[in-house]
C-alpha cells in the first residue's frame, strides 16, 4: 500500500479498545464490521493455523503473531466472536495497544472508543445498558444488569409498545417499570450515605468500623475532619458510598466553616443520612437542632459502650452502636440496606437502568394519562432506539 492509495478496509470496519486505559496484563481490541472485506487480509496478523482472519471459525481461539516480520512481531490471540466482530487480545501495555490500533488505522479501519462503536452497531438502548453493566461494582448488581442487557428489559418494553391494553392497564404497566427507578440508577452507581453530627461524636471511627479498615483519620480533637472523606463498600451486595463529613457546630475558623458548608451540601443530596449523637455526653442544643432538621435520618446513638448520659432524652428510634467493641454494627448495616432497598426485585423483573429511559417512561405515562397514544408510542420507540 503506497501513499495516496484508497483505504483497503471498508469504512464500516471499526476498531475499539474494550479494556480500561492504562497498563494491564491483557488488553482487548474489538474489530467490528465487514470481516469479509478484502482489506482484512492486509492486517499484519499471521495465525499459527495458517488461515487468514476471514477464514477463522466463529468462536475459535487462534494464536498467532502480529507484525510484518519475526523481528518486530509479538504474540497475540484472536477470536471471531460473531460474523461481524473479532477480538484481538494482546499485551496490556500502552505501546502494544497503540501499535495495533495504529496498524488498523493505517489500512483504513476507523478507530473509536468502545461506546461509539457499540452505539454505531447496536444503537443507543443496547449501548447504555452495556455501559451500566460495565460500571457495576458488585455481583448482585451485575447479575441484575446482565439480565436487563440480555433481552429482559427490551422484551418488556417491546411488549408494552405492542400490547393491546386499556389506558388503565398501560399506565399500570409503565408505573410498575418506574417503581424500580431508584434501584435501576443505583445498579451502576452507589447509594450515598452521609454521616453527620457534632464534632467528636465518632463519625470517623464509625465509618472505619463499617468499612472494616481505616479510611478516615481518627483524632480526639473537635474539628479534625475539615473535608469530605468518601469510601465505597457493599452491604448485602448493594454498593454504598460512605461519606465522613466535618462536624456541625458554630465556628469562626474559616477552614472549618468551609468544611461545614460542604457537609450541608452533601446532606442535601444524600440518599440516606446517619445522624450521630454521643451517648456518653449529655445532649446539647446542636444535637437537638440537627435531629430536628433531618427527621428522616437514621439516628446512631454512638459510644454505647460508655455510660449513657442521654437516658430518656434518647430518640425512640435511635440504634445503639459502639465502633470500639462492635455493638450494633450488623444491625446498623441491615437498617441501612432496608432504608436504601426496601424491596428486592424478584428474578425476571424488568428494570430501567438509565435516566434517559426513565424520563421517556415518564413522558409515556403522562401521554397515556392525556389519552395521547401517538406521543406514548414515540416515547417508547425513542427508548428502544
Amino acid at each position: 500500500m503506497t501513499a495516496g492509495d484508497p483505504p483497503l478496509c471498508d469504512q464500516q470496519l471499526t476498531a475499539a479498545l474494550l479494556t480500561p486505559i492504562g497498563r494491564g496484563a491483557v488488553a482487548t481490541i474489538r474489530l467490528q464490521g465487514d470481516l469479509d472485506s478484502p482489506g482484512l487480509a492486509e492486517i499484519p496478523f499471521r495465525a499459527a493455523n495458517g488461515k487468514v482472519l476471514s477464514q477463522q471459525s466463529i468462536g475459535r481461539i487462534v494464536f498467532g503473531n502480529w507484525g510484518q516480520n519475526s523481528a518486530d512481531s509479538e504474540d497475540v490471540v484472536v477470536c471471531r466472536v460473531t460474523p461481524q466482530a473479532l477480538e484481538i487480545h494482546c499485551h496490556g501495555g500502552d505501546a502494544a495497544v497503540r501499535r495495533i490500533l495504529n496498524d488498523l488505522q493505517h489500512i483504513g479501519c476507523q478507530v473509536m472508543d468502545w461506546t461509539s462503536q457499540s452505539q454505531h452497531f447496536r444503537g443507543i438502548f443496547e449501548t447504555e445498558c452495556l455501559m451500566a453493566l460495565s460500571r457495576a461494582t458488585t455481583w448482585k448488581t451485575a447479575e441484575i444488569l446482565y439480565e436487563q442487557c440480555h433481552g429482559l428489559l427490551r422484551q418488556s418494553l417491546s411488549d408494552l409498545l405492542n400490547v393491546s391494553a386499556t389506558e388503565t392497564e398501560l399506565k399500570s404497566r409503565v408505573d410498575e417499570l418506574l417503581r424500580w427507578s431508584s434501584l435501576g440508577i443505583h445498579l451502576s452507581q452507589p447509594w450515598t450515605v452521609v454521616l453527620s453530627g457534632r464534632p467528636n461524636v465518632g463519625k470517623s471511627s464509625l465509618i472505619n468500623a463499617l468499612l472494616g479498615y481505616e479510611r478516615a483519620i481518627v483524632f480526639d480533637q473537635p474539628g479534625t475532619t475539615r473535608d469530605v472523606v468518601t469510601a465505597e463498600t457493599a452491604f448485602d451486595g448493594w454498593p454504598v458510598q460512605l461519606t465522613d463529613t466535618a462536624g456541625l457546630r458554630e465556628t469562626s475558623e474559616e477552614l472549618e466553616a468551609a468544611g461545614i458548608a460542604l457537609t450541608r451540601q452533601k446532606l442535601e443530596v444524600a440518599d440516606l443520612r446517619l445522624i450521630l449523637i454521643d451517648l456518653s455526653e449529655p445532649p446539647l442544643p446542636d444535637d437537638e437542632e440537627l435531629l430536628a432538621e433531618w427527621p428522616d435520618a437514621i439516628v446512631v446513638a454512638h459510644k454505647c459502650d460508655l455510660t449513657d448520659q442521654w437516658r430518656d432524652r434518647l430518640p425512640r428510634h435511635a440504634i445503639k452502636v459502639s465502633s470500639t467493641v462492635g455493638t450494633g454494627l450488623a444491625e446498623l448495616q441491615s437498617l441501612i440496606v432496608k432504608r436504601l432497598v426496601p424491596h428486592n426485585p424478584p428474578p425476571g423483573t424488568a428494570i430501567p437502568v438509565t435516566q434517559r429511559q426513565m424520563d421517556e417512561l415518564k413522558t409515556a405515562r403522562d401521554a397515556v394519562s392525556a389519552g395521547d397514544f401517538l406521543v406514548f408510542r414515540q416515547a417508547m420507540e425513542r427508548i428502544l432506539s
